[in-house]
């Protein structure tokens, strides 16, 4: 294959990725040869086409190529921990991790990695929940955030669940994670008024109600 033919494929990937046919996607790069690659951002893209496609063996073997390039690319580091963790691989997954820790000890991901490792070993939820404070003291990510609060959940402690909830509605206002926090807090205390008039939004949005008001009409 040469320059151009590649170069058209791996449009065609990008197209096709971005209109979420990740299948098609994955077709054409098994008819790519990837060791002749020498950008890691675009084998990266490759690897998550694959992963998107389970086909975990394959993204590995990507990411592997990408590191061999680029050893101290901390990104490549990162995606190869977070994949050995999902495929099970734990003990791999910390070699990764001390790894990616020493590229980079002050990037925050290490705390979501720690944290997942933890998960996978079905370590104790006041340990995860540690490691989860200290992320927030880094960084405030409203899907950790609800993740903080569903631990203090499942750990039983409700009032730490309720304020983790109120902060997280207050902080974002809307989205997703907004309205996972809102039903979450539900199960210990009555939303406040404004809370319940977000809620209602959320609700009339899910079920596609068009609310007419006086102006409207």
């Amino acid at each position: 294959m040469d320059k151009y033919e590649y170069k058209l494929r791996l449009e065609e990937i990008k197209t096709l990725n971005k209109k979420g046919r990740f299948q098609e996607s994955a077709q054409i790069a098994d008819t790519i040869d990837w060791k002749k690659v020498r950008n890691t951002s675009t084998l990266g893209i490759i690897s998550d086409v694959y992963k998107i496609n389970r086909r975990f063996d394959d993204a590995r073997e990507i990411l592997l190529l990408a590191n061999e390039k680029s050893p101290q690319n901390r990104r490549i580091v990162y995606a190869l921990c977070d994949l050995a963790i999902k495929t099970g691989q734990v003990v791999e997954a910390v070699e990764y991790y001390k790894q990616f820790v020493q590229l980079s000890p002050n990037d925050n991901s290490k705390y979501i990695l720690l944290y997942k490792i933890y998960e996978a070993q079905d370590i104790s939820l006041e340990e995860r929940i540690a490691v989860l404070k200290e992320y927030k003291k880094r960084e405030y990510n409203e899907k950790w955030a609800y993740e903080l609060a569903y631990l203090y959940h499942q750990a039983g402690m409700s009032e730490k669940c309720v304020e983790a909830c109120d902060e997280l509605i207050l902080w974002f206002g809307d989205g997703a994670y907004v309205e996972k926090a809102l039903e979450l807090k539900m199960l210990y205390q009555p939303l406040t008024k404004q809370q319940e008039e977000k809620y209602r939004q959320f609700r009339q949005k899910r079920d596609g109600v068009v609310e007419v008001r006086p102006n409207d009409m």
